[in-house]
């Protein structure tokens, strides 16, 4: 990447307790001239290591977990370039796939957000790309794209966004707090008149589930947020019949599931039901400040 795309650009990404995979990151973004990262409130030493192991940094630390959309927008804020690079912690890529994916949008002034092929390792594929979430979804497995395409849906671990498009549109919606908050970026951007592709020439390395260390209580809480936001885009895409029928489903089988699984010693499942449960509990009867808490 040449040194007018570099100075056109900003990383920005986002941690949470990131430690084990600070390693990684600092050698991505060592390549990069402009790198803005926001810290969520993280709990360890995340900070530290940040500082320590990526001193050209400009590091945002947040007082508390506010979510990816809000902690991104915080970080958008404070850029001046053209393009931001919204990079996971978890997530490699080298400066020639980001200058592959800038040539993009210079060519294609209508475009505000374009990703890389994301790669969970040399030879197995990341869902990229989807139409959006209500529509029917392709049958069978993942393929790659041999050339540049639109879609409806890109993957948020890695994306290059014309600032000038996220900012119009409002950037991320802080209703997201986790999940689904790439679905409704996307989908604002086309109905502003943005259009939003895939350019799998570019490479992404995105092993994925590696930012946060594995835990009942981390499957509870991602996937509670999960099941919420889920209900907020089918409420805001499709409609209240379609939500409501969402949460029937997950109460339905909430209490029965949950406790099977805490019976067989499963954990992690018993953690995921109840987390579903528990957010279906909370969007039928709007209790948000339940909502709030689980962080």
């Amino acid at each position: 990447m040449d040194d007018m795309t570099h100075a056109r650009l900003t990383v920005v990404c986002v941690t949470y307790n990131s430690g084990p995979v600070l390693s990684a990151l600092a050698a991505t973004l060592a390549r990069f001239l402009h790198v803005v990262i926001v810290d969520n409130g993280s709990g360890d030493d995340t900070v530290a290591q940040i500082r320590q192991q990526i001193p050209h940094a400009r590091v945002i630390v947040r007082p508390d977990n506010a979510g990816f959309g809000v902690a991104n927008n915080e970080g958008l804020r404070r850029i001046e370039t053209e393009y931001a690079l919204l990079l996971n912690p978890d997530c490699q890529i080298e400066p020639e796939a980001v200058a592959l994916l800038a040539q993009t949008l210079d060519a294609h002034p209508d475009v505000g957000i374009v990703a890389p092929q994301g790669w969970r390792n040399r030879t197995v594929p990341q869902k990229s790309w989807r139409p959006a979430f209500f529509r029917p979804q392709p049958a069978g497995r993942y393929q790659v794209p041999d050339q540049l395409m639109v879609a409806d849906w890109l993957h948020g671990s890695c994306q290059l966004v014309r600032t000038q498009a996220f900012t119009a549109i409002g950037g991320f919606d802080p209703a997201f707090f986790l999940y689904y908050e790439d679905d409704d970026l996307c989908l604002r951007m086309q109905q502003a008149g943005w259009r939003c592709m895939l350019q799998p020439a570019a490479k992404a390395l995105h092993p994925g589930g590696v930012s946060s260390a594995p835990s009942a209580r981390t499957t509870f809480i991602k996937q509670f947020h999960y099941a919420r936001s889920r209900q907020i885009a089918l409420q805001r895409y499709v409609g209240g019949g379609a939500a409501f029928a969402h949460r029937a489903r997950l109460l339905a089988a909430w209490i029965p599931a949950t406790a099977l699984y805490a019976l067989l010693l499963r954990r992690q499942h018993a953690s995921k039901w109840f987390g579903w449960g528990l957010a279906g509990l909370c969007a039928m009867f709007d209790l948000r400040g339940i909502s709030s808490r689980i962080r």
